[in-house]
């Protein structure tokens, strides 16, 4: 699976998803795996907070298929 990009509109942070389907479910919220795009530690973030950035990913997917 690919990674995605997301960005928190609120404070305009990005972070990464690398697996998008590995939703976890917590009081009936979905939570997804993510980390800051610097900084491998990953937590999890509210889904239904974040939006897909998708200029962001097709630029990871470029710069991760030239390393």
């Amino acid at each position: 699976m690919t990674a995605v990009v997301y960005k928190n509109p609120m404070n305009n942070e990005s972070v990464i998803c690398e697996d998008p389907r590995n939703v976890k479910l917590i009081d009936g919220e979905e939570y997804l795996l993510v980390h800051r795009p610097q900084n491998s530690r990953e937590f999890f973030m509210r889904k239904q907070a974040l939006v897909k950035d998708g200029q962001a990913t097709r630029a990871l997917k470029t710069q991760n298929f030239s390393s």
